[in-house]
């Protein structure tokens, strides 16, 4: 097989950092194509490359391009099942958490854009934004409870991918998780793959203004 994986910005883009974990998960070997975002002629460039939507990231699969995380994320369980929990019941509640990040989590994507080089920057947080952190760490605190292991289901798989971005946005902003989800939080942040895009993106020099919220007085 060959795969292409487009992306983004690694400094950035959210959903980029999740699909490059899920091909690291996957064990496949695949080229990169960086698009960088928020500049003139960027989505025309991923619609050009197969990307219906014209966002990031797109798989492309022997040709046939893939252009949404969780279809990603099935495509690569079909040609390789450790993406998902192997037990039926673990593997349903993972895509649960999967497919809850996917479709929520609104108020703090939105307060918090993702910029892993950033440090102490200050969001501006709500009720709603409370309400997301608060489930995030009641998700995270249940780390090792369906299945022997430290992660959530026990080995590292795509529902630990999904939240990786968000323990991205915590560290960024200063955001403390609570005492039963703390060792869950430092353990995805310290996970080898996570640190090696942490890495590349700080080797970025691009700068995306509207990601850069100011630094906490």
């Amino acid at each position: 097989m060959s795969y292409t994986l487009v992306i983004g910005n690694k400094n950035y883009s959210s959903w980029s950092m999740r699909a490059w974990l899920l091909m690291r998960l996957a064990e496949v070997d695949f080229a990169e194509t960086v698009v960088p975002l928020y500049e003139s002629g960027s989505r025309k460039a991923v619609e050009d490359l197969g990307g219906e939507t014209g966002l990031v990231p797109v798989l492309i699969d022997d040709g046939i391009p893939i252009w949404d995380t969780l279809a990603i994320t099935e495509t690569l369980q079909e040609a390789n099942p450790v993406i998902w929990p192997c037990d039926p019941d673990r593997r349903a509640r993972a895509r649960s958490y999967a497919g809850e990040v996917h479709s929520s989590l609104n108020p703090l994507r939105n307060a918090m854009p993702v910029n892993t080089r950033g440090r102490n920057r200050l969001p501006a947080i709500d009720d709603d934004v409370r309400a997301d952190i608060a489930r995030v760490c009641a998700i995270w605190a249940t780390a090792g409870s369906y299945a022997d292991g430290p992660w959530l289901f026990g080995q590292f798989c795509a529902a630990d991918i999904m939240f990786a971005p968000v323990a991205a946005r915590f560290q960024t902003y200063a955001i403390e998780p609570t005492p039963e989800a703390s060792s869950y939080y430092q353990m995805l942040l310290a996970h080898p793959w996570v640190v090696e895009w942490f890495a590349a993106g700080q080797a970025e020099e691009s700068v995306i203004p509207i990601f850069e919220l100011p630094e906490r007085g």
